[in-house]
């Protein structure tokens, strides 16, 4: 019974050895170091979770090259899910600038937040040239009475050295997110 198996444990060997794939590169979007304060009347706010098209949901990192074709690579992605890490950057972005409480939903505090705001991206990727493109609207729900809401729209562009591959993409990223947050609390939260 044992030599019987022997051929088959060194055929499983073999097929797994075969199989076996590089491990792909993982890339995350740095914190923004920005020193940046925005002061807002509010105390605090809620962000939902940010809208991204549905190239920006992949784990590979997507690219546009000139005529707008869309790629993303396998062998590069991000390391965390971008939806959440996106939701996270934008939200801790707004918290340090702002100095006020900012968190994503759900909302973990008893009280509600003076105000909610939801992004809605419709651009969100890098082109190949060497730039960062992030462009759509964001919403402010103000949970005060005397507050009016607020829908605007938004195009940001970070440039970046494409010869720096996909760390200068990740960074772009992170300048772009904190780019928006400013613009949030400037003209969205003001």
């Amino acid at each position: 019974m044992r030599l019987a198996s022997l051929p088959m444990l060194v055929s499983a060997l073999a097929l797994f050895g075969c199989s076996e794939a590089a491990e792909p590169l993982r890339y995350a979007t740095p914190s923004p170091a920005t020193d940046t304060r925005v002061s807002i009347s509010l105390a605090s706010g809620s962000v939902r979770e940010v809208s991204l098209p549905s190239y920006a949901t992949e784990e590979g990192i997507a690219v546009a090259d000139a005529s707008g074709v869309i790629t993303s690579a396998p062998e590069s992605i991000w390391a965390d899910e971008p939806t959440r890490a996106v939701t996270l950057r934008l939200t801790n972005a707004l918290a340090d600038m702002t100095g006020r409480v900012v968190a994503s939903d759900p909302w973990p505090f008893r009280d509600d937040p003076d105000a909610v705001v939801e992004v809605r991206l419709e651009d969100f990727v890098a082109e190949r040239a060497g730039r960062f493109i992030a462009q759509g609207r964001y919403y402010v729900a103000y949970e005060v009475e005397d507050r009016t809401d607020r829908a605007l729209s938004f195009r940001l562009v970070q440039p970046y050295d494409p010869e720096g591959g996909f760390a200068a993409i990740a960074a772009a990223r992170a300048q772009v997110i904190a780019a928006l947050a400013q613009d949030i609390a400037r003209r969205g939260l003001r």
